[in-house]
């Protein structure tokens, strides 16, 4: 045949041809294995965006840690644009804290946290003692996950996804791989990335899991199961260190472990064929736990898919095909279902009916799952539960209702914490305080508990109260309590510590009080003391035993809305307390007391600026010291040794600046501040002697640094009269503090 009548058929020919590997590559099924490493896994993202550009169907997806979330989230329907504009909007400090923000929580966690400012819990479970195993225990995780996968709650079977999917976790308990098929989607996630010491493990059917990693942590095999014929491989996992800078313990664990799963995912990634694809972006600006970078490892994930696009390009069809199969695996937009009933599982926990109270969703309206996630993070915020999850459930009838399970710690119902203050003026007066609390929780489904408290240094304290909440919700709580406290009160003379009063109370009270919001408490009392103080360092012309007796009603109103007692940036603490006593309760004489403490937070960036006020009032002396109160040290009027002005009625005014130097950590975060503050304030013995012109002026500055046993503060303090002392402090800057 002539050479161009070739010319003219060759193109024919290229479009038979062209044709004939469409056909092919539409008929062969691709799986997808997103391997995992943590924050680098966002590289994913970018893999997916080259393959739905080239028009690259996927079949079938494995995955395996942060491979099992991108890949959850792609085979349920989103698209690689949503997934990164998902990843961009998650606080990933916020993820990586329990702790529900302080503002939320319960009146009473936030009261018995106000002197309890160490962050390690001890709990006392079978008779053993036990500390936390994990650093996060991954509620706020648990959280998104759910929202994220809401529109896939009715899905059993992972088959019957969009794009069929798998994922992967370790049963710790023998060290094997669990491959979750069906189920409940957003657990199984979860499961797969419960990183060791890091999240909290899943316990799921008898079984304790955690993140798949361990054994399988670019799950091939798992995809090969699911019959696929051809494979694109994605692997993240972070290179291991050079030798010269493992020089740890810690860091040669890490190594270790690194070595031993780079080890397994080496002989996995040796089952790919000629026919598979391998991509290993070059990720070189995020580490594992570098999740605030995260968004930065998309990038490579684009650059190695595009650098294999001849290889690539074997799996792409035409795009009308790719269209329409696209099409059908859309994430739906489905309206909030409307919820037939609520339920909340008692089967995990003593205080289940405490989370019911706190659940503001109601049947016969729409599930709003922002409002039901802040409920369930106060309930959370209580402290004495391991997880608080929900999901959607059917019943008989076949209507659709919101099933809430709360998880109680495994540290067990009696908890302790312990909080260190410490104060030293350097100039030979010191003290300390070491306050340690027990709770035993759990004594009613409302979420009654026993409370002990011990105190050893400045204050010697020995209190146990017992708070019973009742009424429908669960807001209305009465408090009895009893107790001995003792101090010893310094007596200053123009500077000079000239005596010492060891000064007790012995009390009880009976509170009735009701919290209307995690913001705002109002409640009454019964109060009755005997005060004694004795003289044990003086010359023998003063007092040397004071006896009182005290008895009457108390009032106080208590808004609370900082979002932390440490070194608060945001909110207001303010209380308002009077009391009443009269002879006819039970004491000497009859008198009064009204005590007022405010701090209000602004904050800008990394500054803050802490406007505070306290103040000490008494029309008619009770006649006890204990109903004194006292001035000096850092930001109590500083330059002034701890305590030195002590006086029947006191005022003081404060503002306080500080500037964080440090940036904030995912899990390890100490927060460091300099800081200065301006104060004025007096005490005087008499309601008549107070006066403004009478105010003696203070300022500091100091550096603060928020230790996990407490906040401490190093400083130097000056009067406006010339009066100076440095200062070693432990302690929160919102204490009411009027002894």
């Amino acid at each position: 045949m002539p050479l161009p009548q070739w010319r003219k058929i060759l193109p024919c020919v290229g479009l038979i041809l062209a044709a004939g590997v469409a056909t092919a590559a539409e008929g062969e099924r691709i799986g997808l294995v997103l391997g995992g490493g943590g924050a680098r896994g966002t590289a994913h993202i970018g893999v997916l965006k080259v393959l739905e550009r080239e028009h690259i169907p996927v079949h079938a997806i494995a995955g395996t840690s942060i491979g099992a979330i991108v890949g959850g989230l792609y085979a349920a329907g989103y698209s690689p644009a949503e997934i990164e504009q998902i990843v961009n909007s998650i606080d990933w400090a916020e993820i990586f804290r329990d702790t529900t923000a302080r503002a939320d929580t319960p009146m009473r966690q936030k009261e018995t946290d106000l002197g309890i400012l160490a962050n390690l819990e001890v709990g006392l479970a079978n008779g053993r003692l036990s500390i936390p195993t994990t650093l996060v225990r991954g509620q706020k995780l648990g959280l998104l996950l759910r929202r994220l996968f809401l529109s896939r709650s009715d899905v059993q079977s992972f088959d019957d996804l969009p794009i069929p999917f798998r994922c992967v976790a370790t049963d710790i308990g023998v060290v094997r791989p669990v491959v979750f098929r069906s189920g409940d989607l957003a657990l199984a996630v979860r499961a797969s990335m419960a990183v060791p010491g890091a999240f909290a493990p899943v316990r799921h059917e008898g079984r304790v899991l955690v993140d798949g990693g361990i054994v399988d942590n670019v799950p091939i095999d798992v995809a090969r199961q699911m019959g696929v014929d051809r494979i694109i491989a994605v692997d993240v996992s972070q290179p291991l260190a050079p030798a010269e800078t493992v020089d740890s313990s810690f860091q040669i664990l890490l190594q270790m472990v690194g070595g031993l799963m780079r080890d397994r995912t080496d002989e996995r990634l040796q089952e790919l064929s000629e026919h598979d694809v391998l991509l290993r972006p070059q990720i070189t600006t995020v580490s594992n736990m570098g999740f605030p970078n995260a968004a930065e490892a998309i990038e490579p994930g684009e650059q190695a898919a595009e650098a294999a696009l001849a290889q690539l390009r074997q799996f792409s069809i035409p795009e009308a095909e790719y269209l329409a199969w696209r099409e059908k695996r859309r994430q739906p937009v489905t309206p909030a279902p409307k919820i037939s009933f609520v339920k909340v599982d008692d089967t995990h926990s003593q205080t289940a009916e405490f989370v019911r109270d706190r659940i503001s969703a109601h049947a016969g309206r729409p599930l709003d799952t922002r409002a039901l996630e802040r409920d369930i993070g106060g309930a959370f915020g209580r402290g004495t539960y391991e997880s608080i999850s929900y999901r959607l459930a059917g019943d008989e009838q076949g209507r659709t209702g919101l099933e809430i399970t709360p998880v109680d710690a495994a540290l067990g119902r009696t908890v302790f914490r312990a909080g260190l203050q410490i104060s030293d003026d350097f100039s030979g007066t010191d003290d300390y305080q070491l306050n340690v609390e027990a709770r035993v929780t759990g004594l009613s489904q409302k979420g009654a508990e026993w409370r002990t408290l011990l105190g050893i240094g400045r204050v010697t304290t020995l209190a146990t109260d017992l708070y019973v909440p009742f009424a429908e919700r669960g807001n209305w709580f009465v408090i009895p309590e009893v107790g001995y406290t003792e101090l010893t009160q310094p007596l200053f003379i123009d500077g000079m510590a000239v005596a010492q009063y060891r000064i007790g109370s012995v009390f009880g009270g009976l509170r009735l009080g009701r919290d209307f919001s995690d913001r705002l408490r109002i409640s009454t009392a019964l109060v009755r003391s005997q005060d004694r103080a004795e003289r044990f360092v003086a010359s023998p012309d003063l007092p040397r035993l004071l006896v009182a007796d005290l008895g009457g009603i108390n009032g106080t109103v208590l808004w609370d809305s900082f979002d932390n007692v440490r070194f608060p940036r945001h909110g207001m603490r303010a209380e308002l307390s009077y009391t009443q006593y009269e002879t006819s309760l039970g004491s000497d004489q009859d008198g009064d007391l009204l005590r007022i403490a405010i701090d209000k937070a602004f904050s800008a960036g990394r500054n803050t600026l802490l406007l505070g006020a306290r103040a000490s009032v008494s029309k008619q002396d009770p006649g006890a010291f204990m109903t004194d109160s006292a001035l000096g040290g850092l930001t109590f009027l500083s330059g002034l040794h701890e305590r030195e002005l002590i006086g029947n009625d006191m005022l003081l005014l404060r503002a306080i600046c500080y500037h964080r130097l440090t940036n904030q950590g995912l899990v390890f975060d100490v927060p460091t501040y300099i800081a200065g503050s301006i104060e004025g304030g007096n005490v005087w013995s008499d309601y008549d002697q107070v006066a403004l012109d009478d105010l003696i002026g203070a300022g500091s500055i100091f550096l603060g640094v928020d230790l996990p046993i407490g906040p401490l503060q190093l400083g130097y303090g000056r009067t406006f009269d010339g009066r100076s002392s440095f200062y070693l402090t432990f302690g929160s800057l919102v204490l009411p503090r009027y002894r």
